[in-house]
């Protein structure tokens, strides 16, 4: 039985709530972190709704803004992650 038929991990709907996660645990008002990455504060809103998605540049900012690898930051399954199987982790578009 092949194990990863099982394993799936939808980055898209799980990314606006561990980004909102990581924000409020670090305790990052919404405004900083557009002001930090030199964005309106309307995009940074729209991804922590999860009506938008960093595109591949700005998922890059991300990580280096938060000094985390986008799978590990992004990903609210990141304990349970498998690289081979993570779409962030492969370099590859959600």
């Amino acid at each position: 039985m092949n194990q990863r038929s099982n394993c799936h991990c939808d980055v898209c709907a799980t990314f606006a709530t561990a980004f909102c996660a990581w924000r409020l645990k670090h305790h990052i008002p919404l405004r900083q972190v557009a002001k930090d990455l030199g964005m309106s504060v309307a995009t940074i809103n729209a991804w922590e709704l999860g009506k938008r998605f960093p595109s591949g540049a700005n998922l890059e900012r991300l990580a280096n803004y938060t000094g985390l690898p986008p799978c590990r930051l992004f990903c609210a399954m990141a304990d349970q992650c498998v690289p081979a199987d993570c779409l962030l982790a492969l370099g590859q578009r959600p």
